[in-house]
């Protein structure tokens, strides 16, 4: 019977605060969904496990494992540590129940630290001791729970949960797919037959009768020797026997060598294209980013200088922003500059006067003349007052002069008051002169100023948020494993890249060159064996030589059963993987084609995906090389049981699907899994009312999906106070 989790536990284990019951889940057969962003417990929960089967958890910060004992203080919840006071203790743990057919188990691992000093986070502040582990079993019949003392049956009882042989394909976070087989290595390929068949016992036979076989032959080389004169030919026949064999395990060393380079430069040449199959995508990202950080810098640069200009518009007559809120100050102006020249010119022609009354107030005769009428007495040279001649230079004709021009003769003006703001003012009405048109087209500047500057900062923003997006996908098809961007670290990984290809051409023509050469060696030891037989001598016991003859015959067999029963389970793979293939890819665009194991020269198995017409299909990304991958491992399990026993505990393997992928993924693994538990970030939604993506809200309505958790944490509080919240949707 498979093995089910039911459930599992903690107790201020990393973000997991308080006691067991605090923070429960419940799983059921079928496919449970834990989603979480980061940060949120998921690998927190696939550590739980780690410390289960290994006594092991996963650093985040390195990505490495370390020891429980050793690593301590960090497993225990911030805010439990903070809560603690010197001298007293905290507990963490994991309480983890399963049932198989008949019976129920529930293990309890945990430590107790003791704080010692101020600081939490110091190794030295706190005495840390493990706890023993609690094994406890019951029957379905009745459930009551007994303890296991035996150190041996408890560790029987946490390896039956997933059998250590099968863990590799069984638990794993989501980039260990990657590792799970390597098809460029015959061994890695044959370590899956070897799990899955009795292929090692065809070994064994196969050593065995091997050395069988070197015995009889030794028995019945020695039994010749004894029995029979002195024979050249047949002496002659055995020493080139002997030399044959020996060429032929140099020949056969140099085969393992060469196929060892050969797997080697195979390996190199698939990590790299896998990196960069893509190489086409990241030539045209890359001239995207170019051009869009051209057009950046460019809007870049004319927002700044908008901005910069914004200031200058107050004071430029075009647009006269600064005289906003003065229309009425114009009239009040009119009036005040209207009263005071009417008093300044009261005040200069009061002046004027006082300082020179006889020429304001010079008393004439009655009936003196007006201005008029002395000037024509002046052109017509003749007084009419007096009615005598008043020629042009006489006494008489000056006089005139000086009666007529008596208010300007006067040119020394005084100042009559303290401040003469006459200049003052007049400057304020020439410098104010090209504001007063623009009272009206004031505030529409302003709004299509605003409206231009939202223009440049929403344009500047959208190009910002495209060179992101073109970078995030540029760096989704970076390098796997190195930081560098630049040109001369793809130069030499393409360089890598044509020697790996050129080493496995010429590993290639020497494998087959040796092979070659061993199958011409192998029938030239036949053909001196057939010499060596009729050479002879008939006497010798007829049981050394049907000794011989059956063991050389058993070695034979035994060696075509194992390539037999490898090729077999090799074509059974990639029918199952084909199978799984098709169900995890049902909603993507990749129709009509199928996987095809081939056998590379040097043994290996090289996975390709072969459409309608025989060709290779690229699908380099690295979610479409992780779903071939995981197909095989669901057809390693799936192809030598009917009902494969245990569960699948998978962090993150969704991190490099797309949702097409993901969807065929959750309706996938019930055909091979009794039981999955899935940690995901992928169908999280922070923005979004329910917290989760279109393709979390349909999964959680389907029948196939039976718990469904949502994993929160509150990001606003401080890491000593952060917990984190489980709420079951399903």
């Amino acid at each position: 019977m498979a093995s089910i989790i039911n459930s599992i536990s903690f107790k201020n284990f990393f973000n997991y605060y308080g006691e067991y019951e605090d923070t429960r889940y419940d799983f059921l057969e079928g496919v449970n969904i834990v989603v979480a962003d980061n940060g949120a417990g998921k690998s927190k929960f696939f550590n739980a496990f780690l410390w289960l089967f290994y006594d092991q958890v996963l650093d985040s910060d390195d990505k490495k494992k370390k020891n429980v004992k050793d690593f301590a203080v960090k497993i225990i919840s911030d805010k439990a540590k903070n809560e603690t006071s010197i001298g007293d203790q905290v507990q963490t743990g994991i309480k983890i129940e399963y049932s198989t057919g008949r019976y129920k188990y529930q293990i309890t691992k945990s430590f107790t630290a003791t704080r010692i000093s101020e600081k939490i986070t110091d190794f030295d502040s706190w005495q840390i001791t493990i706890d023993d582990m609690e094994v406890d079993k019951t029957d379905h019949v009745l459930p009551k729970y007994k303890p296991v003392y035996d150190a041996e049956e408890k560790q029987k009882i946490i390896s039956q949960l997933i059998l250590p042989t099968l863990r590799q394909y069984s638990f794993f976070q989501g980039e260990e797919v990657d590792k799970m087989i390597d098809f460029s290595k015959k061994s890695s390929i044959e370590d899956a037959v070897r799990t899955l068949t009795n292929i090692s016992k065809y070994e064994d036979i196969a050593d065995i009768v091997q050395d069988i076989a070197e015995k009889a032959e030794k028995d019945l080389n020695k039994q010749t020797k004894s029995t029979s004169d002195h024979n050249d030919r047949l002496e002659t026949a055995l020493a080139t026997k002997k030399e044959l064999l020996e060429k032929l395990t140099q020949e056969t060393e140099k085969l393992t060598e060469f196929n060892t380079l050969y797997e080697a430069a195979e390996q190199e040449k698939n990590d790299l294209e896998q990196n960069f199959a893509n190489a086409e995508k990241r030539k045209e990202l890359d001239d995207k980013i170019s051009n869009k950080n051209r057009i950046l810098k460019q809007v870049k640069d004319d927002y700044d200088s908008f901005l910069d200009g914004i200031n200058n518009r107050f004071f430029d007559g075009n647009f006269s922003w600064i005289s906003l809120g003065f229309e009425d100050s114009i009239n009040d102006f009119k009036e005040k500059i209207q009263v005071f020249r009417q008093k300044r010119y009261e005040k200069k022609a009061l002046l004027n006067a006082a300082e020179n009354p006889n020429d304001y107030f010079t008393i004439l005769p009655s009936d003196s003349p007006d201005a008029v009428t002395l000037q024509q007495m002046i052109d017509g040279e003749h007084c009419y007052v007096c009615n005598r001649p008043a020629k042009e230079g006489t006494d008489e004709y000056n006089y005139l002069l000086k009666l007529k021009n008596r208010p300007h003769e006067n040119t020394n003006q005084k100042e009559f008051v303290k401040n003469n703001l006459e200049d003052f003012f007049g400057n304020l009405q020439l410098n104010a002169a090209p504001f007063l048109n623009k009272f009206d087209a004031i505030p529409t500047s302003v709004l299509r100023t605003r409206e231009k500057e939202l223009e440049l900062k929403q344009r500047l923003d959208k190009l910002s948020s495209e060179l992101k997006a073109l970078k995030s996908q540029r760096k989704d098809i970076l390098i796997a494993g190195t930081e560098s961007e630049g040109t001369d670290n793809a130069s030499t990984i393409i360089n890598q890249y044509k020697g790996s290809i050129r080493r496995m051409e010429q590993a290639s023509s020497r494998i087959e060159r040796l092979q070659d050469s061993i199958k011409d060696i192998k029938t030239k030891i036949a053909n001196t064996e057939k010499e060596i037989t009729n050479l002879r001598p008939k006497d010798i016991p007829e049981g050394y030589t049907v000794n011989y003859e059956i063991s050389k015959d058993l070695v034979d067999a035994t060696l075509k059963a194992k390539e037999r029963v490898f090729d077999k389970m090799v074509s059974l793979l990639e029918n199952h993987a084909n199978e799984h293939f098709q169900s995890l890819i049902k909603y993507n665009d990749i129709k009509g084609g199928v996987l095809r194991f081939e056998k590379s020269p040097s043994g290996g198995i090289s996975l390709d995906y072969i459409d309608d017409a025989g060709n290779e299909v690229s699908g380099a990304s690295e979610g479409f090389q992780r779903m071939k991958k995981f197909a095989v491992v669901m057809s390693i399990i799936s192809a030598n049981t009917s009902q494969y026993n245990y569960p699948l505990l998978a962090d993150a393997p969704l991190s490099a699907f797309g949702k097409a992928f993901n969807k065929g993924f959750f309706e996938a693994i019930p055909e091979v899994f009794p039981q999955s538990i899935i940690l995901v970030k992928d169908l999280y939604d922070k923005d979004s009312e329910d917290k989760l993506t279109d393709l979390g809200q349909d999964l959680m309505k389907n029948d196939f999906i039976k718990t469904f958790y949502l994993n929160e944490v509150d990001e606003e509080l401080s890491q000593i106070e952060r917990t984190t919240k489980i709420e079951r949707r399903k």
